[in-house]
């Protein structure tokens, strides 16, 4: 199969069920202070049903965390041979506007990563539960390349908008996967910054972490209205296969609204505020808005989903979906 960009949705989409299933068990399972541990689940004590559903969601994470570390790692050395050839990626990012931010994937990729190793080995490792903060350091050094590489890549692509005509009618919502990208670099620094128990790693993290939201933020808000007012004056829906991406809405505004509830624990630990009020109506807020666009973007597409989906041959934009 010929590498592109876009192939590092397959790892991505296995860490997003990864962390869907770990994030069930954490809120699902008593436990003490921090994440959730697989010693935590009391397995005597839970009935049929509990059993079956908490050995499910363990072994898909199990399974699919190993997937995206396995499918990361060969990509990365597919990524390499392409950079190094250096004519795939000149192509790439001659392409048209929406096309050219499949160059975010990779980089949302690792992001993704990151966020799934820091969740499942100290879920499946007690050692490694025991000295989480081990890995505080080597995680804000994988955030500071990843931080570096998302703001040098966004720099090339706004310079290559700003040196020819921007073509309205060839926009659709696959041109949001960069600020989708910055959500998912935004979430794993804010992980750190709520998870470091050193104050200086935590502050890094954190400022770091709110400059990427910042920008992210602006490029939703610039874009998002962009593309709803060119939908608009359009006659006609984008072909059918970038019709799934209108979902890519989802899972940005989940990311952002857990990034920003997870700057507000950062400053409720380290500064003494009271968070709790804001906080929650931020994750309800962000939540309504994801489970709104869930319901109209269904309702936009029904004619795809029920003429066209279950024929349909693969196609890139299909994960937004997942």
């Amino acid at each position: 199969m010929k590498f592109s960009p876009f192939n590092f949705q397959v790892p991505l989409a296995a860490g997003g069920i990864t962390l869907m299933a770990f994030n069930w068990l954490q809120f699902a399972v008593p436990h003490g202070q921090g994440s959730v541990k697989i010693t935590d689940i009391r397995w005597a004590e839970l009935t049929t049903v509990q059993s079956g559903l908490y050995g499910l969601l363990v072994g898909i994470m199990l399974v699919l965390a190993i997937a995206n570390v396995l499918l990361t790692i060969v990509l990365l050395k597919d990524l390499a041979r392409w950079l190094r050839a250096g004519q795939g990626y000149k192509e790439f990012m001659s392409g048209p506007p929406s096309r050219i931010t499949g160059i975010f994937v990779p980089v949302a990729s690792l992001a993704m990563t990151i966020a799934v190793l820091l969740a499942a080995l100290p879920f499946f490792i007690p050692a490694v539960s025991a000295n989480i903060q081990a890995l505080m350091i080597p995680g804000l050094i994988i955030f500071g390349l990843l931080w570096l590489t998302i703001f040098t890549l966004e720099s090339r692509v706004l310079r290559s908008w700003m040196g020819r005509p921007l073509d309205a009618t060839g926009l659709n919502f696959v041109w949001l996967l960069d600020v989708f990208a910055f959500g998912l670099v935004a979430l794993s620094g804010t992980g750190l910054a709520s998870l470091a128990s050193n104050r200086g790693i935590a502050s890094i993290a954190a400022l770091a972490s709110l400059l990427v939201l910042v920008v992210g933020t602006s490029l939703l808000a610039v874009k998002a209205v962009f593309l709803i007012r060119v939908q608009l004056r359009s006659r006609t829906m984008p072909e059918n296969q970038l019709k799934p991406a209108f979902f890519l809405l989802v899972p940005i505004t989940c990311l952002y609204g857990i990034s920003y509830y997870r700057l507000m624990l950062y400053l409720q630990k380290w500064f003494g505020l009271d968070m709790k009020v804001p906080s929650h109506y931020l994750i309800t807020l962000s939540y309504i808005v994801a489970m709104a666009w869930v319901i109209f973007s269904i309702y936009l597409l029904r004619g795809y989903f029920r003429r066209y989906f279950r024929t349909s041959e693969y196609f890139p934009t299909q994960w937004a979906l997942v």
